[in-house]
């Protein structure tokens, strides 16, 4: 009988150790965090980005000494003090963010998601065709809604204002309208609770596909140069065990990965596609001419 009490206590003694060692183990693991923004999700909750996303980052980089995961936080003013402080390895989001900051961020690790096959993105000004506006000059003192994270949208829209002799976009405008999602911000002009809407080509390619009406009912009166929306961008000052190739590898496997969820699919999600920093040249022209002309958008 003390014998099998004895070996009994020994096994749970043993399991204990292993479950210590376990924890310090995943305790000791270097972890990698990838910051967005709550201005940056489009067409998914902070849950589905969190959960969805790192599900799949936390089982590509299981069992390899370190994690990589995405989080959410509140602004962008926390992403950039956190890179500044080397606290992540970088974010997603704004194009604009890093041109901004490029002094700040030691960044030229990047990639872009792929929206409807296309890497680079165009942005349409939609109407009701029943308006009878046919040009952006009509829009003055209407209200005109865009998706939150449209920020270089909103860049070209001041753009597009400038080059006409306009005004700016809050003086031009009687009201602007911000969206959570592209999909909130098409139904805005759709169901007339704005004159107009800015929209990604994408976004309203896919909206239209799930309500054919909106084709039927809508019309583009503007359509921008191409640009990289939005990307993923990683400091180049990453420590071991995780190298650049290892980074490289996970976010064109999480691209991949997360391509066959139904959010994804819907989103005509292809992949994360790496780019280099003169692909950015269309966005960095936007900004450097806004600059010039001393404008100074919403």
């Amino acid at each position: 009988m003390d014998f099998k009490i004895s070996r009994k206590k020994t096994i749970i003694f043993l399991l204990f150790t292993l479950l210590i060692l376990t924890n310090l183990t995943v305790q000791a693991a270097t972890e990698y965090i990838i910051g967005l923004t709550t201005q940056g999700i489009r067409s998914a909750t902070v849950e589905e980005i969190e959960l969805g996303f790192n599900y799949q980052l936390q089982s590509i980089g299981i069992n390899k000494g370190y994690s990589m995961k995405i989080k959410v936080y509140a602004n962008t003013e926390q992403i950039v003090k956190l890179i500044t402080e080397k606290k992540i390895i970088g974010y997603f989001g704004s194009t604009k963010l890093l041109l901004d900051n490029v002094e700040k961020f030691n960044m030229n690790l990047l990639f872009t998601p792929v929206l409807s096959e296309k890497v680079m993105q165009r942005y349409v000004l939609l109407v009701r065709k029943d308006s009878g506006i046919d040009n952006i000059s009509k829009l003055h003192k209407l209200s005109i809604s865009y998706c939150a994270a449209d920020e270089v949208g909103v860049l070209y829209l001041q753009k597009l204002l400038s080059d006409k002799k306009l005004g700016e976009i809050d003086t031009f405008f009687k009201k602007l309208v911000i969206k959570k999602n592209p999909n909130l911000d098409i139904s805005a002009v759709f169901f007339k609770e704005t004159q107009a809407a800015l929209a990604l080509e994408a976004d309203f390619t896919v909206a239209s596909e799930l309500n054919p009406q909106l084709k039927q009912q809508l019309v583009i009166i503007e359509i921008s140069p191409e640009y990289i929306n939005n990307l993923i961008a990683i400091s180049n000052d990453i420590d071991k065990p995780m190298s650049k190739s290892d980074i490289e590898t996970h976010i064109m496997n999480l691209g991949n990965a997360v391509r066959s969820k139904t959010l994804m699919r819907s989103y005509n999600y292809g992949s994360m596609r790496k780019i280099k920093s003169d692909d950015l040249n269309s966005v960095r022209e936007l900004v450097n001419s806004l600059k010039e002309n001393k404008v100074k958008p919403q």
